[in-house]
């Protein structure tokens, strides 16, 4: 621009032919680009957002998961300490199955989830193991999970009648 008030308003012809034809930006308008932090909070959310969110997408499934593996624990757990009622292996059996059936309500499952039990005697052992299957969600591809099968058993001691 030259010093003439008569040039005021108009713009110097020399300078916008340089910067379209495609000159390096000057050094102060490379620095005040810099400088200028509006926007940085969106960068910076940007970058940290999926790593906060995965965050607390892993404790929710770990959390979920914790759960029902001590749910599954309690029941083997309390199918064994039933099935010390029992007389025989036969109601054992029985009684361990009663006692699943009805965990079905106490302890109900996710949409998707699974659970199996199985009671067995292996001389003076009582074993009852309960296996549930968690269902697949599509974000736990993305976090690292433990095993979607929880499986949990309890053992007691019951002798075997003698003679």
């Amino acid at each position: 621009m030259s010093g003439n008030p008569a040039d005021h308003g108009r713009n110097d012809s020399s300078a916008l032919s340089r910067r379209w034809k495609g000159a390096p930006m000057s050094r102060p308008l490379v620095l005040s680009f810099l400088r200028c932090r509006r926007g940085g909070a969106a960068v910076e959310f940007a970058i940290l957002a999926p790593a906060l969110l995965a965050l607390v997408a892993g404790g929710v499934f770990y959390s979920r998961w914790f759960t029902v593996a001590s749910q599954t624990q309690n029941l083997a757990s309390d199918g064994a300490r039933a099935a010390m009622a029992g007389l025989d292996d036969t109601e054992r059996n029985a009684i361990v199955s009663n006692l699943m059936t009805g965990a079905v309500v106490r302890v109900p499952l996710e949409n998707g989830a699974t659970r199996t039990w199985r009671a067995w005697r292996d001389g003076d052992l009582y074993s009852v193991s309960v296996t549930t299957r968690l269902p697949d969600y599509d974000l736990s591809r993305i976090i690292p999970m433990p095993d979607r099968d929880v499986t949990r058993a309890a053992v007691i001691v019951i002798p075997e009648p003698a003679g």
